[in-house]
């Protein structure tokens, strides 16, 4: 058997020798040294605090935020619920606490982060979920970046282009974007380039099928508690590299059959134990939603090459889901400096089938970000991932596929001259390449502010002084009433480790059909007439003014808050004008208590009265 590496192999390319007469086993490749791990991640972790250094370069950590609004607002609420529920002995998968008298919240339907919230819970219960928000959006792109530079370890040998790789993946627009308006669950992605390196190490002599196994297996117990929609981009991925391998080199597959089947029947049967109980608790447990979440979109063939409008000016729709600076580039922008980069280079890494691989996948990525949504909708379990998260897998290929190209310039002036007398000639070659790397990043790094900027939170007096002498399992309504993106009680409930429960929120939760997510299946009753009434108060129909009124009644223990410097400011007044009470002033908003009402006033029409009417 030749013992010389074969360039032209699946794995000769990225670790050793192949065997002959069909074996694929490679011997295993140059062990990472701790230091250069310590390395990644502390240059991870230096770009992390650049983005970040409004927090924790002089910041304070436990109070400053992006925003208390949208998605972040979700972030925080879900971070802080799952210590509060453990500690008072409650479901940490089901919620009253969220769309109380509605009938709660289904914490697997929804992007809850289990995972890391379990993890950052000590952080929560010290200093607050602001705080450990901010640790999860420090340390996300650090973990996912140190996880695709230990896979570029499988294509490159050199520290640096392996650097490059991993930071494209962790700090692409994709992530970014991510970042700034709440979804760890998205950019917390060490999931997808660790089951790759798993794919890797079925191949590697001397790796045991039975421990990749069990990393599989623990692995995707941890995702399915951090986020779906990464995990179905890995499986997806995962396919789509099972498919090149049987292109690029069929014999493969047929001869690592059996350590392909111990190490996922081992995977399966420990994620299958103790998953078994959430999975059915996510397709049939209480309050689970059917279907589509939302109405899928396709994004632009050419936003791998476009940044966008709007770069440099906050933009209404970021701003809405938890961000009030510069949008940045698209999510799935990367730049025509790194495309040409990339596919100029093909030359050198086109023989290498590990690549071609990669190739492959990230143009099939590509393409699915402009499938027709129509089409995209109509697949079960994939319905809901926005066909733009592909940007995802296309970075990290675009990534390996950077680190090979890095690899091969840098082998041919090592090549061109590898005399000690031609060292100036060597070095010179070599500050080329880096510039050349450094330049093909400028189109993408020129589309950012930084630092990211915060706010510090602020929360309404009642809810740190009025709410907190409330009587357990009293419900909270607020007037703007709480829903979807327009959510910020949840922030408020979160920062205050206030004890009542939320009429409403940011979830995703059963419609009027009892399956389907109430975006498509929109609920009407109290919901409609509330939302219809935060809008514009004094165009309230009388059917949803008497709406209104039964629910009030039915939610009892109840206290609704009208919130001044939020509501229209004919809110009070009509509110009182709906119910024939008027409320009380307190610490600055209007309250109305209904722990023992049972009776309501008249309905009095208003016109545009400045305070709550007044019943006599």
């Amino acid at each position: 058997m030749s013992t010389t590496r074969l360039q032209t192999g699946l794995a000769g390319d990225i670790g050793g020798p192949l065997e002959d007469q069909g074996g694929v086993l490679l011997e295993p490749p140059p062990r990472t040294s701790p230091s250069l791990h310590v390395v990644a991640v502390a240059t991870y972790l230096a770009l992390a605090l650049v983005l970040w250094g409004h927090v924790w370069i002089g910041g304070n950590p436990a109070r400053l935020i992006t925003c208390n609004c949208g998605d972040t607002a979700q972030q925080l609420w879900w971070f802080e619920w799952l210590p509060w529920s453990v500690t008072h002995g409650h479901n940490p998968l089901l919620t009253n606490t969220l769309w109380a008298r509605l009938g709660g919240v289904n914490a697997l339907s929804n992007t809850s982060w289990i995972a890391p919230a379990t993890v950052l819970s000590p952080i929560t219960l010290l200093f607050g979920p602001i705080a450990s928000v901010n640790v999860a959006n420090l340390l996300a792109p650090v973990l996912s970046g140190w996880a695709a530079f230990v896979l570029a370890g499988r294509i490159s040998s050199r520290t640096a282009a392996r650097l490059v790789a991993g930071g494209l993946y962790a700090f692409s627009p994709y992530v970014l974007r991510n970042t700034v308006i709440g979804h760890v669950g998205l950019t917390l992605t060490v999931y997808l380039p660790l089951v790759l390196l798993l794919g890797f190490r079925l191949l590697t002599r001397g790796e045991r099928p039975v421990r990749i196994g069990l990393w599989l297996g623990v692995l995707t117990i941890l995702q399915v508690f951090t986020g779906l929609e990464v995990l179905a981009l890995t499986v997806i991925t995962g396919s789509l590299c099972a498919v090149g391998v049987v292109i690029f080199q069929p014999r493969v597959l047929p001869a690592v059959r059996r350590r392909l089947l111990v190490a996922f029947s081992i995977g399966a049967s420990l994620a299958g134990v103790v998953l078994a109980y959430p999975i059915w608790f996510y397709l049939a447990g209480p309050r689970h939603v059917v279907g589509p979440l939302w109405p899928v979109s396709s994004a632009s063939p050419w936003g791998i090459l476009s940044p966008g409008p709007n770069v440099f000016n906050a933009h209404t729709s970021l701003t809405a889901v938890g961000y009030l600076g510069p949008q940045g580039p698209n999510t799935d922008f990367l730049g025509l400096g790194l495309v040409l980069a990339v596919v100029a280079s093909c030359p050198l890494w086109r023989r290498q089938r590990s690549c071609l691989i990669f190739a492959g996948v990230g143009v099939v990525s590509w393409v699915l970000e402009f499938t027709p949504s129509w089409l995209w909708a109509k697949l079960p379990f994939l319905s809901s991932i926005e066909l733009v998260r592909f940007a995802l897998p296309v970075s990290l290929c675009m990534g390996i596929l950077l680190a090979a190209s890095i690899d091969g310039w840098w082998n041919i002036v090592a090549a061109r001259w590898p005399d000690p007398r031609d060292a100036q000639r060597r070095r010179f070659s070599q500050f080329g390449i880096v510039a050349l790397v450094v330049a093909a990043f400028i189109p993408l790094v020129g589309t950012y502010s930084l630092p990211f900027r915060v706010i510090a939170g602020t929360v309404p007096t009642w809810f740190t002084r009025g709410a907190v002498h409330l009587p357990p399992n009293t419900a909270v309504l607020t007037i703007p009433f709480a829903y979807g993106i327009a959510s910020q009680p949840m922030a408020w409930q979160a920062e205050t480790h206030d004890d009542f429960d939320l009429v409403g929120g940011w979830a995703f939760v059963p419609g009027s059909d009892g399956v389907k997510d109430e975006m498509i299946s929109t609920l009407g009753g109290p919901v409609a007439a509330l939302r219809a009434f935060t809008a514009d108060p004094l165009a309230t129909t009388t059917a949803a003014k008497l709406s209104i009124r039964a629910a009030l009644i039915s939610w009892r223990p109840l206290v609704m808050v009208v919130i001044p410097q939020h509501a229209t400011p004919d809110a009070a007044s009509a509110m009182a004008a709906i119910l024939g009470l008027s409320p009380i002033r307190s610490d600055g908003v209007w309250v109305w208590n209904f722990q023992r009402t049972t009776k309501l006033g008249p309905i009095v029409n208003v016109g545009g009265s400045k305070g709550p009417v007044r019943r006599h």
